[in-house]
């Protein structure tokens, strides 16, 4: 698994949308040295507490000073350390085969995987949820007085940090999967045992300091729009959030949100989930083992944790990282129940045959994919790179063929052997492959590279209504800090000064273009396309020639353009 995680956090630079914001708030508290208030581009960023930007400041610290080649080594040691800490509660729980199942499986879902190499908070949650989560079952299960009021204590330092990490859904998650758990057992008196009390008074104790510092550098400002604008309306419905609190947060969606994006998070193990979920909840299964109590645990800690997250009106595929491991456990399982004597159900072989054809048909598509890929980023050329893909692809191929062959002759153990090593080798050839070709179209730091160019050190830098990817990438890569501007009325005003004026502008669809063309007099320095509906921009009221950047290090000159004269 270590180099699973290590591999790839490297290669590219920091994407959109949530790493050059969270890459940029790291680099300014490791600069400012203000542990307590995160700020963005020199404002406050009050959307988590400080605990994850604190070791990215820290990471930039001991590594010499920011950079994109660092910035992903806390996410990495968090998702592996959730790996680990996943191994051993299964392994507490339901067994080391089925631990070993589980840590695999959480370590290559699709989501899980991804998150694991990108800059965001959401790995540093999830770690603690499970640590949370662990320590409760190990202090539940236990039947020393001593060890079970230790493992309470250190449970709720783990969620006081989860806390510090995205704020209260760190509490909530696992408490409810608790609460649910209790019930299911029948054993409400247990809370009584898990002194409630004692959790609060350290929850202040760890806490407590950091809203003191909030309260001391914002007063109730500040306050105000941690717990209210980035909590209570993040969970209320749009209408009655938006009512509270004046404005109105993103990733809005309708309930059954996760129904479509639970499955596409946790491929390739998704395509089994029918047969899991049928097998986590049948009757003649082992319901009296003492194993009983690990799957009650998992589809407790499950249900509870997407029910929340569904009634939340702010929704997004990473937030389903804290469960996934809940969900890998009952996979894993289900892969265990499979290499038992017992002839398979119906249900079972359907959806073992699908998952086997359809890692087959990846198999064959992956060389068709990589030569895709490549001619829309890098023109297509052969090289030995090419060569490498195409046995990959063999290798895939011969694997998923063998592990067909195995499921024809009922051999379960070499048949998901024979998957496992595929899915690994698709992991790997992203992170190795694809991901350093896709940053050609990702990477911000040609475009900073040319505000370093064509900006003068002692001019200031204007932005026109600046993303949070904006006020993060170019304060990042180019250490200058972004005069925000999002009035036209001020671009108008500071133009009409006639000194020199530089503006840089993240677009789509040529919206805030066509809005600065009204003002006049403003060129074009440099456009470069990000992806394939964005558009980053020099503008500048000192006519030079443009440089067009269709994808970073794929550049050719133009002719000038002047946008007030309509005709870029």
């Amino acid at each position: 698994m270590v180099p699973l995680f290590s591999l790839g956090i490297s290669n590219h630079g920091l994407w959109s949308a949530d790493e050059p914001r969270v890459g940029e708030i790291g680099r300014e508290m490791a600069l400012t040295g203000n542990w307590a208030v995160p700020t963005l581009n020199q404002k406050p960023f009050l959307e988590e507490p400080p605990l994850y930007y604190g070791c990215l400041a820290l990471t930039f610290k001991v590594f010499g000073g920011p950079s994109d080649k660092v910035a992903r080594i806390p996410s990495a040691l968090f998702a592996f350390a959730s790996v680990i800490a996943a191994f051993f509660i299964t392994n507490f729980l339901l067994g080391p085969r089925v631990a070993l199942l589980a840590g695999i499986i959480l370590a290559t879902a699709a989501e899980y995987f991804r998150v694991a190499h990108w800059v965001i908070v959401d790995n540093a949650l999830t770690f603690f949820v499970i640590c949370t989560m662990g320590l409760f079952i190990a202090g539940y299960l236990s039947q020393s007085n001593k060890k079970k009021f230790l493992c309470y204590i250190l449970l709720y330092v783990s969620c006081s940090l989860a806390f510090l990490t995205k704020g209260f859904i760190g509490i909530v998650i696992p408490g409810l999967g608790i609460l649910a758990f209790l019930v299911a057992e029948k054993n409400l008196k247990e809370i009584l045992k898990m002194r409630l009390w004692l959790g609060i008074l350290i929850f202040i104790v760890v806490v407590l300091p950091w809203f003191i510092a909030l309260w001391h550098q914002g007063g109730k400002e500040y306050l105000n729009v941690f717990l209210v604008h980035n909590h209570l309306q993040r969970f209320l419905p749009v209408n009655m959030g938006a009512s509270i609190s004046g404005s109105i947060s993103g990733h809005h969606h309708p309930f059954y949100y996760y129904i479509s994006e639970l499955p596409l998070g946790f491929l390739p193990w998704s395509i089994l989930l029918v047969p899991v979920l049928y097998h986590a909840f049948s009757k003649a299964r082992n319901s009296h083992l003492p194993s009983e109590k690990g799957h009650r645990f998992a589809k407790c800690w499950f249900f509870a944790g997407i029910i929340f997250l569904s009634i939340a009106s702010t929704k997004r595929t990473l937030y389903l990282l804290p469960i996934f491991l809940p969900i890998a456990m009952l996979t894993a399982s289900y892969i265990d129940y499979t290499l038992g004597s017992q002839p398979l159900k119906a249900i079972d072989r359907v959806f073992i045959w699908i998952f086997g054809i359809l890692l087959l048909t990846f198999g064959l598509g992956l060389t068709p994919i990589y030569f895709y890929i490549k001619k829309a980023y890098l023109g297509g050329t052969t090289d030995s790179l090419s060569i490498l893909v195409v046995l990959i692809s063999i290798l895939i191929t011969a694997l998923s063929f063998a592990a067909i062959w195995y499921l024809l002759h009922g051999n379960m153990k070499r048949y998901w052997i024979s998957v496992h090593i595929p899915i690994i080798l698709v992991l790997a050839f992203n992170l190795a492959v694809i991901w350093p070709i896709l940053d050609r179209a990702k990477n911000f730091m040609p475009f900073c590279q040319q505000i370093m160019a064509l900006v003068p050190a002692d001019q200031p830098l204007y932005a026109y209504r600046p993303d949070e990817t904006l006020r993060g990438a170019v304060p990042f890569y180019t250490g200058r800090y972004l005069i925000e501007m999002q009035d036209i009325g001020n671009v108008v005003t500071t133009l009409q000064k006639k000194e020199p004026f530089f503006i840089v502008i993240r677009d789509q669809k040529a919206t805030l273009e066509k809005e600065l063309s009204s003002t006049g007099g403003l060129s074009i320095l440099v456009k470069q396309e990000m992806g394939t509906d964005r558009e980053l921009l020099i503008l500048s009221n000192k006519a030079q020639s443009t440089l067009t950047m269709p994808y970073p290090f794929k550049k050719r000159e133009l002719k000038d353009r002047s946008v007030s004269s309509g005709r870029n």
